[in-house]
C-alpha cells in the first residue's frame, strides 16, 4: 500500500512538472469522457433509473395481446375491475389513462394534461404525498359532493408558485369544480418516464367531466386504460401472468364476441418506458456509438502524447533500470500516472457533462405537454464515469508504459538517439492511423445524417405545408355532446372561411407527419385479409370539405367531400392512389365499395374521389394505402383547423380566429396553434437530434485528430532535427524538407482514411433505418468527408513541417 501512495505522489509531481502536456491531455479526455457521460446520463434517465417509488422492482405492466400475437396496452374499465378483483398475486392493480382537461380561471380556458387513475393508483405505485393527501382505495365519493384531484409537483410550482394554500381550494375542470386534496411528491411524474402530467383525476369522475364518461365506464369494448400492478413479495412475473391468463379465459367464455383470441402479458416496468424501450434503445445506441468514437479519438490522442512524452524520459528510465529497478515496477509507475491522468480527465469530464445535460434539458421538442427528465449525477453515472476513466487509463496507458520500460540503457544514459525511437514512431503512427480512421467514421455518420436531413426537407410529402396555419380544438373537455359539437364546427368553418386573408379552411382529425396516426379495419369484396385477420388495417383521417384544397393535395379523379355528405346520407370515402392500385388494379376505383368492419354487416363506403399519394407517418416511409372519411359521417370532438392563408397574413388571420372563437364560446381554448411546417417537424426530431449531436461531436473528433497528427509530426521533427540539419547542409531546399515532413504525415493520414472508409461502409449500414432518401453508402458523403479529413491532415502536417525548414544547421548538427 505504501508503494501505491509513493506512485501516486510521484505521478502527481510528474504531471505537475509537465503542465502543458497535462492540461492538453486532461482537456482532450474531458471532451471524450464528458460527451460519453452526457449520453449515458440520458440513457440512465430513460432506461436504467427506476421510478421514484417504493420497491420499483415489484411493479409490472399488464399488456393485452391480440389473436395475431401483437401486444398493446389498452383495457376497458370493466375488464380492469375483473382483473383487480379476481387476481390473487398482486398487492394491487391500478388503472390509468392520459386525458386532457380545460382549466378555467378568470374566464379564460387553458388545456392541461391529466392522468385519469383508479382510486388505488398512488397506493399501488408506492408514493407518499408531497403535500396534503392522495387518493385512497376507500375514497368516499359522496363525502363532500365534489370531485377531487391531485396536482403534480411540477405543475403546482409552475402554475401556482408552490403556494401550499392551493390544497383545499377548488379548480374548474371541464366546467366542474374539483377540490385539490394534495400535491404529488417531487420527481414523481406518474408511470411514464419523461411525460409530466399536470393533474391526477380519479376515474369515477369521468361521467362528470365528459359526456360519454358513464358509458365508457361500462363498455367492455372501450379499451383505453393501461394497467400497472404491484406484485406480492412472494409472487413472480410468471405466476402473475398465469393468474391473469386464467381470468382472460373466463372473460372469453363469458364475452366471446369481444374477448375471443385475446391474451395477456405481464412485464417488469421498474423504469416506466414500456413498449417504447425497443426503438429508444436503438436510438440511444446510435448516440452512444457516436460519443464512443469521440472517446476513442481522445484516448488515442492522449496515448500518442504520452508516448511522445516518454521519449523525453528515456534517461530517467535508463537510470532507474541501471540502479536495479524491475521493468514491472516502471510499468506500474507509468500506468499509475496514466490512470491518474485519465481520472483527472474524467473528473473534468463530469463538470462538462453537467453543463451539457443542462443544454439537453433546455431543448424543448415541439410537443404540447411538459417533459421532465432527471439527468442528475447518481451512483450509476458516477460509477460509469469512474469505470470508463480507469479502463481507458489502463488500456491506453499500457502501450506507452511498456515502450518506456525498455529503453536502450547505454545510449539513453549518454543522451544518444537509439533504435527504440523506431519502435516508438511505429507505435505513434498506429495511434495516428487509428485516430484518423475513427474520425472518418464519425464524420461519415455526421455527413449521412446531415445529408439525410437535407434530403428530408426537400422531399415532397404529397401536400404543400407552406402558408397553412393549424389550430387544435377538443370540445370533449368543454362537455360538448355530439350535436352541440357538430354545430360548433359548422359555424366555425362558416365564420372563418369568410375572414379576409383566408384562402381555404377545413377540419381534420389527424395532422400528417406529426407523430400520430389512426387505423381502422376495412374489408373489400374479393380480397381476403392476411394471416387470418378479420380485416385490413388501414391508416385513415376524417376531414371536412376543402381539406384537400387547404393542404394542397392534388385531387386526381372524382370529387371532394361536400355539404351533402351528412351523417344520415350514404357513407362515402376518398382514397389515395396506393389503395386504388392495391384493391382495384387496372380498374377505375370510383364508385367501388369498401366496408368498415366485416363484409356481412359492416358499413359500406362508396369511393367518390382519388387523391395523390403522400407521406402520412414519416417522411421516409414507403407508399401506403390511405383512407379519408367525411367528418360529418365520422364525428370527433378533437379536430384540427387548417387555414391556408395569403402570404404574410398569418398573424392577422390568427388574431381574427381568436376573436371569432371567443365570440362563439369564450371557454373553448385554441390548442397547438402553429404553422403546419412546424407541426410536421415532429417527424424530423430523431434525425435532427442525431445530426446535431453527430455534427458537434464530429467537429470535436476532427479537432482532436488534427491535434494528434500535429503532435506526431512535431515529435518526428524533433527526433529528426539532426537529420534535417544534415540534409540542409548538403544542399536540400526548404521545399524538399517541407515535402519530406508533410509526406510522412500525409502517408499516415491517407492510411487512416483508407482504413476509416472500410470501417465506415460497415458502420453506415447500421444507420440505414434512420436515413431519409439516401443510401447508407452515399458517395457524396464518403468522398466529401475523405477530402475534408485529408485537408485537415495537410494543415496539421504543414505547421510543424514549416518549422522544420527553419532549423539552424549548426544547432542541428550539435543536436544530441
Amino acid at each position: 500500500m505504501k508503494s501505491v501512495w509513493q506512485d501516486l505522489r510521484y505521478g502527481f509531481r510528474m504531471l505537475w512538472k509537465s503542465r502543458g502536456f497535462t492540461i492538453v491531455a486532461i482537456l482532450s479526455l474531458a471532451i471524450g469522457i464528458g460527451a460519453t457521460t452526457t449520453i449515458f446520463s440520458l440513457i440512465n434517465a430513460l432506461l436504467l433509473r427506476p421510478l421514484p417509488v417504493a420497491e420499483p422492482s415489484r411493479l409490472v405492466n399488464v399488456h393485452s395481446t391480440s389473436p395475431d400475437g401483437s401486444s398493446f396496452h389498452s383495457f376497458s374499465y370493466p375488464d380492469y375491475v375483473d382483473y383487480r378483483d379476481q387476481s390473487g398475486v398482486f398487492d394491487g392493480l391500478a388503472a390509468y389513462t392520459i386525458n386532457t382537461y380545460s382549466l378555467n380561471t378568470g374566464g379564460q380556458s387553458e388545456r392541461i394534461f391529466g392522468i385519469v387513475v383508479s382510486e388505488n393508483f398512488f397506493t399501488v405505485m408506492g408514493v407518499r404525498p408531497g403535500l396534503g393527501r392522495l387518493f385512497t382505495a376507500a375514497e368516499d365519493r359522496s363525502a363532500s359532493g365534489e370531485p377531487v384531484a391531485v396536482l403534480s409537483h411540477g405543475y403546482w410550482r409552475r402554475r401556482f408558485g408552490g403556494d401550499p394554500s392551493i390544497v383545499g381550494r377548488t379548480l374548474l375542470l371541464n366546467g366542474h369544480a374539483y377540490e385539490i386534496i394534495g400535491i404529488a411528491p417531487p420527481k414523481f411524474t406518474g408511470p411514464r418516464v419523461a411525460f409530466a402530467p399536470d393533474i391526477y383525476v380519479p376515474v369515477w369522475t369521468q361521467p362528470l367531466a365528459f359526456p360519454r364518461g358513464a358509458e365508457w365506464l361500462k363498455n367492455r369494448q372501450a379499451g383505453s386504460l393501461e394497467i400497472v400492478g404491484r406484485l406480492k413479495p412472494d409472487a413472480t412475473v410468471q405466476s402473475a401472468q398465469a393468474n391473469l391468463r386464467a381470468i382472460v379465459q373466463r372473460l372469453a367464455e363469458e364475452f366471446p364476441d369481444s374477448h375471443r383470441g385475446k391474451g395477456v402479458e405481464v412485464r417488469p416496468t421498474n423504469t416506466g418506458f414500456g413498449q417504447m424501450e425497443g426503438p429508444l434503445i436503438g436510438f440511444m445506441s446510435v448516440l452512444m456509438g457516436v460519443v464512443g468514437l469521440v472517446l476513442l479519438i481522445a484516448c488515442a490522442n492522449v496515448a500518442g502524447l504520452a508516448l511522445s512524452r516518454t521519449a523525453m524520459r528515456r534517461k530517467e528510465m535508463a537510470i532507474r533500470l541501471a540502479m536495479g529497478a524491475r521493468r514491472s515496477r516502471i510499468i506500474r509507475q507509468l500506468l499509475t500516472e496514466s490512470t491518474l491522468l485519465f481520472v483527472l480527465g474524467g473528473a473534468t469530464g463530469l463538470v462538462l457533462a453537467v453543463w451539457l445535460t443542462d443544454l439537453l434539458l433546455a431543448f424543448k421538442p415541439p410537443v404540447p405537454f411538459t417533459i421532465e427528465l432527471d439527468l442528475g449525477l447518481d451512483w450509476r453515472v458516477l460509477s460509469f464515469t469512474l469505470l470508463v476513466s480507469l479502463l481507458t487509463g489502463l488500456i491506453f496507458g499500457l502501450a506507452p508504459a511498456i515502450q518506456a520500460s525498455r529503453p536502450d540503457v547505454l545510449p539513453a544514459l549518454k543522451d544518444e538517439t537509439a533504435g527504440g525511437s523506431f519502435h516508438r514512431m511505429r507505435l505513434l503512427s498506429l495511434f495516428v492511423v487509428g485516430q484518423v480512421a475513427v474520425s472518418l467514421v464519425l464524420l461519415v455518420s455526421t455527413g449521412l445524417f446531415l445529408r439525410s436531413l437535407q434530403h428530408a426537407r426537400a422531399l415532397n410529402p404529397g401536400f404543400n405545408p407552406e402558408n397553412v396555419l393549424n389550430a387544435g380544438f377538443d370540445l370533449s373537455i368543454q362537455g360538448y355532446d355530439e350535436a352541440k359539437g357538430r354545430r360548433f364546427y359548422q359555424q366555425l368553418i362558416e365564420r372563418i372561411s369568410s375572414m379576409p386573408g383566408v384562402e381555404s379552411a377545413s377540419l381534420a382529425r389527424n395532422v400528417p407527419l406529426n407523430g400520430s396516426n389512426m387505423e381502422l379495419g376495412i374489408n373489400v369484396e374479393g380480397h381476403e385479409p392476411p394471416n387470418g385477420r378479420r380485416s385490413f388495417d388501414t391508416d385513415f383521417n376524417a376531414v371536412s370539405p376543402k381539406y384537400f384544397a387547404s393542404l394542397g393535395i392534388p385531387l386526381l379523379r372524382g370529387r371532394d367531400f361536400n355539404k351533402a355528405d351528412k351523417k344520415e346520407s350514404p357513407s362515402v370515402a376518398v382514397i389515395n392512389e396506393m389503395m386504388a392500385d392495391r384493391f382495384w388494379p387496372g380498374q377505375d376505383a370510383l364508385g367501388k365499395r369498401l366496408f368498415l368492419g366485416p363484409l356481412a354487416d359492416g358499413t359500406p363506403l362508396e369511393i367518390v374521389g382519388i387523391v395523390k399519394d403522400g407521406k402520412y407517418r414519416t417522411l421516409g416511409e414507403d407508399p401506403r394505402p390511405y383512407l379519408y372519411l367525411a367528418f360529418e359521417q365520422e364525428y370527433s370532438p378533437q379536430m384540427t383547423l387548417h387555414l391556408r392563408t395569403a402570404r404574410g397574413n398569418a398573424a392577422h388571420v390568427l388574431a381574427g380566429l381568436r376573436e371569432e372563437v371567443a365570440q362563439m364560446d369564450r371557454s373553448v381554448p385554441l390548442l397547438d396553434v402553429m404553422p403546419l411546417t412546424q407541426a410536421i417537424g415532429v417527424s424530423l426530431i430523431p434525425i435532427k437530434v442525431a445530426a446535431t449531436l453527430a455534427g458537434l461531436f464530429g467537429l470535436v473528433g476532427v479537432l482532436l485528430a488534427a491535434v494528434g497528427i500535429f503532435g506526431v509530426v512535431s515529435f518526428a521533427v524533433a527526433q529528426r532535427t539532426r537529420e534535417i540539419g544534415i540534409r540542409i547542409a548538403l544542399g536540400a531546399q526548404a521545399r524538399d524538407v517541407l515535402m519530406l515532413i508533410v509526406g510522412q504525415g500525409m502517408r499516415l493520414a491517407l492510411a487512416g482514411i483508407s482504413v476509416g472508409l472500410l470501417a465506415a461502409i460497415a458502420v453506415s449500414r447500421l444507420l440505414a433505418s434512420l436515413l431519409y432518401g439516401i443510401s447508407a453508402t452515399d458517395a457524396v458523403t464518403f468522398v466529401g468527408v475523405a477530402l475534408l479529413l485529408a485537408l485537415v491532415a495537410l494543415i496539421a502536417c504543414y505547421v510543424p513541417a514549416r518549422r522544420a525548414t527553419k532549423v539552424d544547421t549548426l544547432v542541428a548538427l550539435r543536436y544530441e
